[in-house]
């Protein structure tokens, strides 16, 4: 457990650090558009959960208006991210983050304000609890980062029968240089998910068919690639998933997985596969800024 402590507090130093590094390349927003990200800590938060803090920070910098919670606060929160996007529905962009039970909060307050007709633009889960509910038809986008050997986390929110939005969850098991209790302090997490919030608040919801829902396992010593969903292609003569991959600049790994295929099988020519997919490009957010953006 000592070990698990210190390891997250070299983590938390590295994202002070990480943070001082950025700041040149810090974007903003107008002050019309409103990205509001509610981010819950789980049980004990305040001493396990410190990346939500470090999430947020990262996330106010980039422009948006990020806050820390108790992750039992999600009914009170619920109702204010509920009168914030009924004020002005047009510029309100409500999106949620949560570690531990700070994800099963997530999921509950996506509940209530699906129950008040509020959309979610984004919710990213910190390996959740078991216990964890579905995702609700009103979330946009939905990632779920988690460890299935996990005892203190281990869930996998599934999605509900109606939804219909973008989905991915990604079993980070085989990863042992992180834990339950440092999986939301990995730099490697932060740096997937944050161009996922701007581009949330930045382009709006995507003007089209969301993509097939996807799981996946990432090997160990891969690097961790957080895709958005999936979408369906088909094979040509003598492919195989090696050439898939290539050909869609996606690891094999991935493509076997999502298929269940032998990597060095020949697959039917025509047949339907599923490869996935980012929305966006990363250089999209990282390089050619959108023109809501001004720089700081």
């Amino acid at each position: 457990m000592w070990k698990q402590i210190i390891a997250a507090l070299v983590l938390i130093l590295a994202a002070v650090v990480n943070l001082s590094a950025n700041a040149q390349s810090i974007t903003d927003f107008p002050d019309e558009l409103d990205g509001r990200v509610y981010v819950f800590r789980g049980d004990l938060g305040i001493f396990f959960s410190t990346g939500m803090d470090y999430l947020a920070a990262e996330l106010n910098q980039r422009g948006l208006t990020a806050g820390v919670y108790n992750w039992g606060d999600w009914i009170a929160l619920a109702d204010d991210a509920i009168a914030r996007y009924r004020a002005n529905p047009d510029r309100t962009r409500i999106l949620l983050a949560g570690h531990s039970r700070g994800g099963d909060g997530l999921i509950a307050m996506a509940w209530r304000l699906h129950s008040a007709h509020v959309p979610v633009a984004l919710a990213v889960a910190f390996d959740p609890t078991r216990v964890v509910g579905k995702v609700p038809p009103n979330v946009e986008r939905f990632i779920n980062l988690y460890q299935s050997n996990n005892t203190l986390g281990g869930g996998a929110a599934r999605p509900s029968r109606a939804f219909r939005g973008d989905y991915a969850t990604v079993n980070l098991a085989e990863h042992g240089e992180m834990s339950h209790v440092t999986i939301d302090k990995m730099l490697a997490l932060h740096n997937a998910i944050i161009p996922k919030f701007i581009e949330a608040v930045s382009f709006g919801s995507p003007p089209r068919q969301a993509g097939i829902p996807i799981e996946y396992r990432v090997p160990a010593g891969a690097p961790i690639e957080v895709w958005d969903s999936g979408v369906e292609i088909r094979a040509a003569a003598d492919d195989r998933a090696d050439s898939i991959a290539d050909r869609y600049g996606v690891p094999s790994w991935v493509v076997s997985q999502l298929n269940r295929l032998p990597p060095d099988e020949p697959i039917e020519a025509g047949r339907t596969l599923v490869v996935p997919r980012m929305l966006f490009a990363p250089a999209t957010v990282s390089m050619a800024k959108p023109a809501i953006f001004s720089q700081r």
